[in-house]
């Protein structure tokens, strides 16, 4: 394990608890469905839900999760009370793991989300999941997967340019919490213990110079942000930030404007003040951090209620 992923597998372990301090009553969890063959431990997902919705009679929105983990670390597993929130609110919540660098490079994470995302079609055929309502977010590098899903539904040809798989579902909406847009520009951030190069050599694959001037001749550089492909065809967003988030400096504010320009809907919500760090949002029991969930919460049904509107007039 290099400094990169000894750092990241600390801050999980860390805020494991405060993260995840209890489990909500009567949500129910069919662990462990492999959504790609690629890896059998690897790309596989959790889907959480309240039973009662197995009853009513109707097709329920379905949340597409993410975890962070600075692309190197991280697992499902620790967002299992933010998904079982979710679940408690009436939607279905697909918490998925992926494969990460070194095993693969940054192209191999998409890769992954691509086919976690296209396996909601595969759910909807035993559940009673709306494909209409599909939700996607994720935090930190969590939170780019889920832009960089947007990217490759919203731009024809970019899945060809990167060789991965075409997204085949349509995104009602984003939920972006803490995450690193552009990658190029985190190139300068100043992270604990000079990691930024270690991790660029694993989101590439390959031996970069300390300085990383060889990255700008790396073929898929100018694929590697997000926030270069929002255009005007993407959905409703919402994006959470903190001022003081040292992890993604300087990241939501940017892509906060990038899809206000472009998307028909946006909700935003920051946090100000170093106790409010990275991935802030995560700690449930923090008032400022419940109020950011809630307001993911109240956009998510925003969004359904509006679809709920147009399936009514068809």
């Amino acid at each position: 394990m290099n400094k990169s992923q000894m750092i990241f597998k600390a801050i999980d372990v860390v805020f494991d608890k405060p993260q995840n301090p209890y489990n909500y009553e009567n949500i129910y969890s069919v662990r462990d469905i492999a959504y790609s063959n690629i890896d059998a431990k690897m790309t596989v997902g959790d889907l959480y839900f309240d039973p009662a919705i197995l009853k009513d009679g109707k097709k329920h929105a379905v949340i597409l999760n993410f975890h962070g983990g600075g692309f190197v670390m991280g697992d499902k597993d620790y967002r299992k009370t933010l998904s079982e929130l979710y679940a408690s609110r009436g939607y279905y919540v697909f918490n998925v793991n992926y494969r990460m660098p070194p095993a693969v490079n940054i192209f191999g994470c998409i890769e992954d989300s691509v086919n976690a995302a296209n396996h909601i079609k595969v759910l909807a055929d035993e559940y009673n999941i709306d494909t209409e309502k599909i939700i996607i977010t994720g935090d930190s590098a969590g939170a780019f997967l889920a832009a960089y899903i947007a990217a490759l539904r919203f731009n024809e040809g970019l899945n060809e340019s990167i060789h991965v798989p075409e997204v085949n579902i349509d995104i009602a909406g984003l939920v972006l919490n803490s995450g690193p847009y552009d990658l190029k520009s985190m190139l300068n951030a100043k992270l604990p213990l000079g990691i930024i190069p270690e991790l660029a050599t694993m989101l590439v694959g390959f031996p970069l110079k300390e300085d990383l001037s060889d990255i700008y001749d790396y073929e898929y550089f100018k694929y590697m942000s997000a926030n270069e492909f929002v255009n005007d065809k993407w959905c409703p967003a919402f994006i959470s930030w903190s001022d003081s988030d040292f992890i993604c400096p300087n990241q939501g504010r940017p892509m906060a404007e990038k899809l206000m320009k472009h998307c028909p809907y946006v909700k935003t919500f920051t946090a100000e003040g170093l106790k409010y760090g990275h991935d802030f949002h995560l700690t449930i029991k923090n008032e400022k951090s419940m109020q950011c969930v809630e307001s993911g919460i109240k956009f998510m049904d925003k969004v359904c209620e509006e679809i709920d509107k147009k399936q009514a007039l068809i």
